[in-house]
Formats: C-alpha cells, sequence, structure tokens
C-alpha cells in the first residue's frame, strides 16, 4: 500500500534528516574559520608548476566557495586578454576541482548516514579522481603553456571569533539545505513509492541485458536506473540493500561509480548552460566536454580497477 511506503520514507528521513543538517552546518563553520583560506600557501607553487597565471590560485581558493564565483573569474581574465583560449580551458579545469569538494561536502553526512564506511570510500574515490585529473591538467599546462613571471597575490585570511563564525555558517547552511533537504524528502517519498509498486524491478529488466550491466549483481540494477533521476535516490536504494545484505561493500561502490557515469548525459543538460554562460558558447562547450571526458574516463579506469584488484 502506498501508505505503507509513505511512513517508511518518513521514518527514514527523521533518521536522517537532523544528521544532515548537523553535518552541513559543521563543514561550512570549517569555512568560515578560515582552514580553506591557509591552503593558498600551497596553491601558488602549483599555479607555477602548470604555468597558469597566479591569479589562477585565486580563483581557485574562491571556487571552494562559489564555483561559479571561480570560473567567473577566470573568464574574466580570459576576456581581458590577459589569458588566450588554451591557458582558459586549463584553468577551469584546475578550477573545478572545488565543485568536487562541495559535492563532498554537501553529501558527507548523507553517505555516511545511508551507507556507513561504504559511503566514505565512495566520497573518497570522487575526491581521487578529481585531484588526478587536477593533476593531470597541471601537467599538460607545463607542456602546453609558457612559463609566468612571479607575482604575489595577496590574499587576506578570515579571522572571526567562533561565534561570529557560526553565524555566518548558520547563513551559509541555508543555501544548500534548501537544495538537499527538499530534495532529500521528495526522493525519499517518490522512491519508497516506486519500490512498492515494483518500479525498479521492471527498469531492471530492461537495464540487465546492457553489456555494460552484466557482470553486476541484479539488486544493484535499480541504484543504476534512480541515478537517472536523483543521486539521492540512488543512495537511498543503495543504503537498504547494504544494510539489507544484499549488495556487499564493493558491490555497492561499484555501482554507484557506475551509475555516476552513465547518468552524466543526463547532467549535461545543466553544465552546458552553466559553461556557455560564464565563458563564450565555444569556449565553454570544449571546457564542458573535456571535462566531463576526463573525468568519466578516469572513473571509468577506476571501476576497471576496483573491479580486478578489490
Amino acid at each position: 500500500m502506498w501508505t505503507d511506503a509513505l511512513i517508511s520514507a518518513f521514518g527514514y528521513l527523521i533518521s536522517i534528516i537532523p544528521a544532515t543538517i548537523i553535518g552541513i552546518v559543521l563543514m561550512e563553520l570549517l569555512m568560515e574559520m578560515g582552514w580553506v583560506q591557509k591552503l593558498g600557501f600551497v596553491t601558488a607553487p602549483f599555479m607555477r608548476f602548470g604555468h597558469l597565471r597566479e591569479e589562477v590560485g585565486v580563483g581557485f581558493l574562491v571556487s571552494f566557495g562559489s564555483p561559479t564565483a571561480g570560473n567567473s573569474m577566470v573568464a574574466e581574465l580570459n576576456k581581458k586578454g590577459l589569458m588566450n583560449n588554451r591557458e582558459t580551458l586549463i584553468a577551469s579545469l584546475v578550477t573545478s576541482f572545488p565543485a568536487t569538494f562541495i559535492f563532498v561536502r554537501d553529501l558527507t553526512p548523507v553517505l555516511v548516514i545511508l551507507l556507513g564506511t561504504t559511503g566514505l570510500i565512495y566520497l573518497g574515490i570522487i575526491i581521487g579522481v578529481g585531484l588526478l585529473r587536477t593533476a593531470i591538467t597541471l601537467a599538460f599546462g607545463r607542456f602546453l603553456l609558457p612559463p609566468k613571471k612571479v607575482e604575489i597575490i595577496e590574499q587576506e585570511l578570515k579571522r572571526k571569533k567562533f561565534a561570529d563564525a557560526l553565524q555566518s555558517a548558520l547563513r551559509s547552511s541555508r543555501a544548500p539545505l534548501q537544495g538537499i533537504i527538499p530534495t532529500m524528502v521528495f526522493a525519499a517519498i517518490i522512491v519508497f513509492q516506486l519500490i512498492d509498486i515494483g518500479f525498479f524491478d521492471m527498469v531492471s529488466a530492461y537495464l540487465k541485458d546492457l553489456p555494460v550491466l552484466r557482470s553486476l549483481p541484479p539488486p544493484a540494477l535499480p541504484v543504476v536506473a534512480a541515478w537517472f533521476a536523483s543521486n539521492i535516490g540512488a543512495y537511498t536504494i543503495a543504503g537498504k540493500l547494504l544494510a539489507d545484505g544484499m549488495m556487499t561493500s564493493k558491490e555497492i561502490v561499484i555501482t554507484l561509480l557506475i551509475g555516476r557515469v552513465l547518468s552524466s548525459l543526463v547532467r549535461l543538460r545543466f553544465t552546458i548552460p552553466y559553461y556557455t554562460g560564464i565563458f563564450s558558447p565555444e569556449l565553454g562547450t570544449q571546457i564542458m566536454l573535456l571535462a566531463t571526458l576526463m573525468q568519466e574516463g578516469l572513473t571509468a579506469v577506476v571501476i576497471v580497477m576496483l573491479a580486478v584488484l578489490w
């Protein structure tokens, strides 16, 4: 009955929403205390290694608070003629890593509650892929771009009292919470209703014949199917399968990574207007395609390595 599914959904939400709120506020508090700015001491050498302007390092730090602001800084350097399209493309790929950090920051509480250690392993792999992509991009920059003169860009460090930082963290938490909590509630209600009517079992019957999914256990297919609608929905199903002992930690991690790669085509509907809006349509499309190919290509390599070595 739909009422049973609704009760199950609300029981699930009551168990995870408080911890999610606390986790996100804590992450924002660490940001407000200024620990990210302290990374400025290590970003400059990496920018110099990649033959990028020092301003790109500032944009990298800014992106931890707002990826849009960081990319906008890179785009502005391009529009002013301070960087050509090749350097802008490389700089944008470098400054996109903090977006991975924000993804992890916002979803860590959710995944820890749903998947425990398995969720942390999954997040660690996502961060690792992002770091590897950034390292490869910096290496390309070193070979493709001319060296730059060393310039020192001053960054004012945040120095806030705990009470002020907490107040700012509570304000900063509103945006991610307003996005995550309603999505979580909606996804949980829909997912539990769909589970109740057997929707994911039906989708799984179609997915099981795809060559890339044949190696996955049958219970994994609903997780992949859910990825195309909502990542939180996929995590919810994965958490239930893990708790019920129907899938191992390894199978959950590999399934989530496969679902993430396959659903990247769906995410393009958001990334295309994002990049073409900040940069020119031509340059924005190039950045978007290269970023997607590198991210998903490296993830595919990791999936194969996990399947063979784990």
